[in-house]
């Protein structure tokens, strides 16, 4: 585990204790059943919008706006799902954050946190999500099987992130059947979207991709959906924009070529 993983690890730590104080039954939660997240029967490279107000190596992105007006940008923009980051430390979220986005709109929301703890996978249930993000780079093949599998118990899915090609045989074999290949090295911060390339054809049959990080022009996407991913994850790209729905509708389109 890189450094950064492991300061991740013990913010996230840290977080869930703090919300099983504010949160503590997330079962008991009034939960609408939320929107399929990344169905497999469409044939588009969709995008997934992100909301996140900072980033390690930028710090703060999202400047003066609210949050809470990207959910807007994104249902008019065209996206297929929402991506929150409610990491607290080193990006600015929280579940409050999350709880107002799904408020917003009714796309299909990703619970985008460093899950180190099955509460945190409860509490993206009770608050809405339709998905939760896995980082196999900071879980053992042991977790990863049994927090796949209580992803499902809970009615979400899994979106497995990985960064090479062992974490990608690790997720295979812990029965991932989303996988999120994440084009920035979480020990050097570095973005590298080759690496979507590289792992594309070692992805097997039946199992979706998206493609996470370093999508930042039209071009890009066109480039992922040739490779086959099902939706690349767009953030810093959109929440520094001037004409968010604009550029969102860009990349939209550009998601939908490869049908043509």
């Amino acid at each position: 585990m890189s450094s950064f993983l492991e300061k991740a690890a013990i913010s996230a730590r840290s977080n869930v204790a703090g919300w099983k104080q504010k949160f503590p039954d997330p079962a008991a939660m009034d939960r609408v059943r939320p929107p399929v997240f990344l169905p497999p029967d469409v044939g588009d490279c969709g995008v997934i919008a992100e909301v996140k107000r900072r980033s390690p190596s930028r710090g703060d992105i999202m400047g003066q706006a609210d949050p809470v007006t990207f959910p807007g940008y994104y249902t008019r923009g065209g996206a297929e799902a929402v991506s929150v980051v409610v990491e607290e430390q080193h990006f600015g979220g929280s579940p409050e954050l999350f709880r107002e986005i799904s408020r917003h709109t009714s796309l299909p929301l990703l619970w985008k946190d460093f899950v180190v703890d099955p509460y945190q996978i409860h509490l993206a249930a009770g608050l809405g999500a339709s998905a939760v993000l896995l980082i196999a780079g900071m879980l053992s093949d042991a977790e990863m099987t049994s927090y796949i599998g209580i992803a499902r118990e809970d009615g979400l899915r899994a979106l497995v992130e990985v960064h090479d090609g062992a974490e990608l045989e690790r997720a295979v074999d812990a029965g991932a059947d989303l996988i999120g290949v994440n084009n920035r090295n979480l020990v050097t911060l570095q973005v590298d979207i080759g690496v979507s390339e590289q792992l594309a054809e070692k992805l097997p049959p039946g199992v979706q991709s998206v493609s996470e990080s370093g999508i930042r022009t039209p071009e890009d996407v066109v480039r992922m959906a040739a490779l086959g991913y099902r939706a690349v994850l767009i953030g810093e790209s959109l929440v520094t924009a001037e004409d968010v729905e604009g550029v969102l509708r860009g990349m939209v389109e550009a998601g939908r070529s490869r049908l043509r």
